[in-house]
């Protein structure tokens, strides 16, 4: 609370005239980055093939997690712990739309799988794998004349994608 305080220019007291308590502050952060993404989900045209929609919700994704720093590192240390540091109606709210952008994400590779275009592999962890490379893009990616976001977001799109690819 200390370091908040600090970083918006109010002393701790003050804090607790716009946030009830820290788990109002971690809810609202962690909301404000769950429904970042499903916003992503919503710009992935319905149409055009599973490869081209799974490019571009990766791509989307990408971009996103390459300019929340502090945010994502926040989110994916604290989203395994929402059960105990949120009142159960916030995790149950966090958790329902988790699971909006995880069923998206399932059913995109499933079609995958049924049209032909992606590989037999289990839906859910190519899921969790692509989750994973996102969870760390924040603690490495900074943007430098060496790698430039455009091409962070392509080349880790072409990775995923080479991953997945039915051959």
């Amino acid at each position: 609370m200390d370091l908040i305080a600090e970083e918006v220019g109010l002393n701790k007291g003050t804090l607790y005239h716009y946030y009830s308590s820290k788990s109002a502050i971690l809810f609202e952060l962690l909301s404000d980055q769950v429904d970042g993404t499903l916003a992503l989900v919503h710009q992935v045209p319905p149409g055009g093939t599973v490869t081209e929609r799974l490019r571009k919700l990766v791509e989307l994704q990408v971009e996103h997690v390459s300019t929340k720093h502090d945010e994502l590192v926040v989110f994916f240390q604290e989203i395994p712990w929402i059960q105990k540091n949120l009142s159960k109606d916030q995790a149950a709210d966090l958790r329902r739309r988790i699971d909006e952008y995880e069923r998206f994400t399932r059913q995109l590779l499933n079609a995958g799988v049924r049209s032909g275009e992606l590989r037999e592999l289990d839906p859910n962890m190519i899921m969790y794998s692509i989750i994973g490379i996102l969870a760390y893009v924040p603690n490495w990616f900074r943007q430098s004349s060496s790698k430039s976001r455009a091409t962070l977001v392509r080349e880790l799109a072409d990775f995923v994608l080479a991953g997945v690819l039915a051959r």
